[in-house]
């Protein structure tokens, strides 16, 4: 067993490493070759969740495409019994089918990439650096921040970030990993290389919503191609393999990504980040599913995913706000 005393050491260790690496490698276009080979391993190592996200939706999309897709479109003398169809009629229905669901996921995995895109690139959001946020050492009766009702700590003082050294709005964290203060914080994704937070949390969510999307259309009807697959004495063992691992892994992606879009649908349901929900868990709080910032489900869905209910499912026209993740309307429970 690793010693917890140990774990922390290395903890640190990691942290301290990554910080001086940081403030040791100069900006991309004075740095020296091997500064540049030593930032690009870095950048690489950041991104390659999602270039192995990516990797997963070009495989998943050309098996489906190569697997079910073709077979049903193509006229096969020699196909087995099983399959698709036994008459004309049947073969017709088939093609139709096939041409619908290549539309429907293709459409899916197209807002899907443009999600991704927005949700890596898009800033989650950070303290502004006005004086209206800079920690100061006596607060002045006639600061303007006193017009907002700022989270306090226990000891009743203003929440305030050592590292930023501004003061924090409410829902606000700092992330160790992007060494900043985040506004509405929700958590640190690394399969999209960023925080998610105010400013690009209905993107990451229609990640998690087109590609739970995607898998249930994938798992619902690829099924045929495994039975297929199984029932064709023709086919060698290692292809058999081959499609019964690929629907598996497919089935158990599915089953956990369809169930965290649910999480979050009744995070923003209730006017939760995951962050807050899990403190309220740790803390074993007794209303469990009550938010002092819920205004409400269809403002909560509206703070979430924008204004218009028509775009929530596109990732455009999410403009947020001036002050959008400072300020926020509570009540008590």
């Amino acid at each position: 067993m690793v010693d917890s005393h140990n774990s922390l050491t290395f903890i640190q260790a990691f942290e301290d490493t990554e910080k001086e690496l940081k403030n040791n490698l100069p900006p991309w276009e004075k740095a020296t070759f091997s500064e540049k080979l030593c930032i690009f391993v870095i950048k690489f190592i950041i991104f390659l969740p999602v270039i192995v996200v990516l990797l997963i939706i070009s495989s998943a999309y050309t098996i489906y495409l190569a697997f079910y897709i073709i077979p049903l479109l193509t006229d096969n003398s020699n196909r087995p019994e099983v399959y698709f169809w036994h008459t004309d009629s049947e073969k017709t229905l088939a093609a139709i089918r096939a041409i619908i669901f290549i539309i429907f996921l293709t459409w899916n995995v197209f807002w899907l990439l443009i999600s991704l895109y927005k949700a890596s690139n898009t800033d989650p959001g950070n303290i502004p650096r006005t004086p209206d946020w800079e920690i100061l050492l006596e607060d002045s009766s006639e600061s303007s921040t006193e017009k907002v009702t700022i989270e306090k700590r226990k000891d009743g003082s203003q929440r305030t970030c050592n590292h930023c050294q501004l003061r924090k709005p409410d829902r606000c964290h700092h992330c160790k990993q992007c060494d900043r203060c985040v506004l509405k914080m929700d958590h640190h994704c690394n399969w999209i290389a960023n925080c998610v937070g105010n400013n690009n949390y209905k993107y990451f969510f229609l990640v998690v919503f087109y590609g739970a999307v995607s898998l249930i259309l994938f798992v619902s009807t690829f099924w045929e191609s495994v039975v297929v697959c199984l029932c064709d004495d023709s086919n060698s063992e290692a292809f058999v393999l081959f499609i019964v691992t690929v629907y598996i892994l497919v089935l158990l992606l599915s089953i956990i990504l369809v169930a965290f879009m649910f999480f979050h649908i009744w995070l923003m349901w209730n006017n939760f980040s995951t962050i807050e929900f899990c403190e309220k868990k740790r803390a074993k709080s007794s209303n469990f599913d009550k938010s002092p910032y819920s205004q409400g489900v269809y403002n909560n869905f509206k703070e979430s995913l924008g204004n218009n209910p028509l775009m929530w499912f596109f990732p455009f026209f999410y403009e947020k706000s001036k002050d959008s993740g400072l300020f926020f309307n509570t009540k008590k429970y």
